[in-house]
């Protein structure tokens, strides 16, 4: 059975806290194969109308998951469910009667099959864990961000999140330069300096012919030039390069990929990174847009003679 969602060992209370639980009458002693929310109405037709509230219906849906998945996928005889869920027949019959309660499946001609509500909700339902997934993923890297870090959660749904190993806790970095390498454009602004990186970014964009704006905090462009000069005056004389200064303060460091689009952003612990979050979505792109124009808005550029060599400094 395909799982494309990655719910295949989704347990059944796994979303759940027991706070949860007591607020829809769970009973502690309950287990998957007891029928906790039985009640239904009939209707003309002979039809089944769930009379569960949507707490009621969610709590369904999450410990039947397996089932309703399964006959969504392909509807199914009774021993073709018992073959694909590896569950016996007794207790097959209490979890599609559950189903069948809550008006997410049906019997016809020997199958069960969804309803039209049972596989908009399963569709829903499969969306919204992977969505919970990715949230709690990119939540985990943005720990260390205080309450007024702005993010909107279009930044954190449907991310990728890498956070730092301890073993080797710069190297979740090449997670950024691999995509400098990919990407036709990267705008980036970046509130603090990363010893031994800041180069590397430069020589992977001019290998790649990637084009690459950065708008540093003022104080980086400062700490840069005055740690390697010259080598800071060579990059801002390339073509493709640009760099620029303005006066804004940040807790974390972004990025905006062209062709493919996507954002990044770049989380800082006390000493080095504390992780990566990358998303693709529109939705987070036009963040990341406005945000860096916002910023980029009071920059301006930085050109050789910015830089404090000898040859710059007055006699």
């Amino acid at each position: 059975m395909v799982d494309s969602h990655g719910l295949g060992s989704h347990p059944y209370y796994a979303i759940y806290p027991r706070s949860f639980q007591a607020s829809v009458g769970v009973p502690n002693s309950s287990t998957p194969t007891e029928s906790i929310f039985p009640s239904t109405k009939i209707v003309a037709g002979n039809e089944q109308m769930s009379d569960q509230s949507p707490h009621e219906l969610l709590y369904t849906v999450n410990r039947r998951w397996d089932c309703l998945q399964a006959i969504v996928e392909e509807p199914q005889e009774k021993r073709e469910l018992v073959e694909t869920l590896s569950m016996p027949r007794s207790t097959l019959d209490t979890v599609v009667r559950e189903l069948e309660g809550a008006d997410l499946v049906s019997y016809h001609n020997g199958v069960w099959q969804p309803t039209v509500a049972g596989e908009a909700t399963a569709e829903v339902y499969a969306d919204s864990v992977g969505s919970i997934r990715s949230i709690h993923a990119a939540g985990q890297v943005l720990s260390p961000l205080s309450g007024d870090h702005e993010l909107p959660t279009a930044v954190l749904e449907g991310a990728d999140s890498y956070p730092t190993e301890e073993s080797v806790p710069d190297a979740v970095l090449t997670e950024f330069l691999d995509r400098v390498a990919d990407a036709d454009r990267i705008r980036g602004v970046a509130p603090r300096a990363l010893s031994g990186y800041t180069d590397r970014v430069f020589r992977t964009a001019a290998t790649n012919d990637t084009t690459l704006e950065m708008t540093l905090a003022d104080s980086v462009f400062a700490q840069l030039s005055s740690i390697d000069p010259e080598t800071v005056a060579d990059r801002l004389q390339r073509e493709l390069f640009s760099v620029y200064s303005a006066p804004f303060d940040a807790e974390f460091g972004f990025w905006i990929g062209t062709d493919p689009d996507h954002v990044g952003l770049i989380v800082y612990a006390d000493r080095g990174i504390h992780g990566i979050v990358v998303n693709d979505t529109r939705e987070a792109v036009e963040w990341a847009t406005d945000r860096y124009a916002s910023i980029h808005r009071d920059a301006e550029e930085v050109t050789p003679a910015d830089v404090p060599t000898a040859e710059n400094e007055p006699v």
